[in-house]
């Protein structure tokens, strides 16, 4: 959503029924689920504007501050953390204002979810997973190049042999990446299925508990491996941040600063 000034704004404002839409490919729901999927996500976004996007807009402030000098991978983490523990408490909401929808998913709408998570899932094995390794890490890099430039303009082939040298030394282990994914997907499944059998008063805690399970870092063997990956990753960024000219520091400086903009004057229109 955030790709541009004003493609923030109509999204974020059209958000509601972007939701409903988004709902709809996973649970095609009927006519009135989706006036009632409609109402909560309205209920969700007026809270939303209204108490976490001045919030996100300070939190952007202090990286446009640092935006100027060196960063370290450890910085990055932290930023990284702090956008994670912003992203819990919006979920949580949403599993208040979205648990009446759950009482109404059908069985056949349960056996279309799981169907429609599992081909997502088979479609991210075959990219993460392709025959030809040259390939696949052909694709990362891609990704890579593009997330830099939406930030920092055009990359150097320096900054580009940067990203590709950091990839092939990553120590992301897809195999298990794309095992924890299955499980966890199995064990959200699960979990939304028990909450809707539970009383209306209770059905908006246990959905919570479920997504805060689908959310948070996991534990055992995976989670150290998953620390290691994360480190590496952000001190990538944080090399490709300080390899980059004074100019590029100003591209990322004003694209902050147009999303900073752009959610303080999503958060004013609440009083419209």
């Amino acid at each position: 959503m955030l790709t541009a000034c004003s493609a923030a704004r109509l999204g974020y404002n059209n958000g509601p029924a972007l939701g409903v839409w988004w709902l709809d490919g996973y649970l095609d729901l009927d006519d009135d689920q989706e006036a009632l999927a409609r109402q909560s996500l309205k209920t969700w976004f007026d809270w939303h504007r209204s108490t976490q996007l001045p919030d996100y807009a300070q939190w952007l402030t202090t990286w446009v501050s640092r935006a100027e000098g060196e960063v370290t991978g450890a910085e990055v983490c932290q930023w990284t953390e702090l956008g994670r523990d912003r992203m819990q408490v919006a979920a949580d909401r949403a599993a208040h204002d979205l648990s009446p929808l759950l009482s109404s998913i059908r069985p056949a709408q349960w056996t279309y979810l799981e169907r429609e998570m599992a081909e997502r899932l088979t479609e991210r094995r075959e990219e993460m997973s392709a025959d030809d390794p040259q390939r696949r890490q052909a694709a990362s890099l891609d990704r890579a190049v593009e997330r830099g430039e939406s930030f920092y303009g055009s990359l150097t082939p320096a900054q580009r042999k940067l990203l590709a040298s950091r990839l092939a030394s990553s120590p992301l282990d897809t195999t298990a990446w794309l095992n924890e994914r299955e499980r966890r997907q199995s064990a959200f499944m699960q979990g939304l299925r028990q909450a809707q059998t539970l009383p209306a008063d209770r059905r908006g805690a246990e959905l919570k508990r479920v997504m805060q399970q689908f959310l948070r870092p996991p534990d055992g063997e995976y989670a150290v491996l998953q620390a290691r990956w994360q480190a590496h990753t952000c001190q990538t960024s944080a090399q490709l941040h300080n390899s980059t000219s004074p100019q590029q520091r100003q591209h990322l400086r004003e694209r902050l600063s147009g999303w900073e903009e752009d959610l303080r004057v999503l958060a004013a229109a609440v009083a419209s």
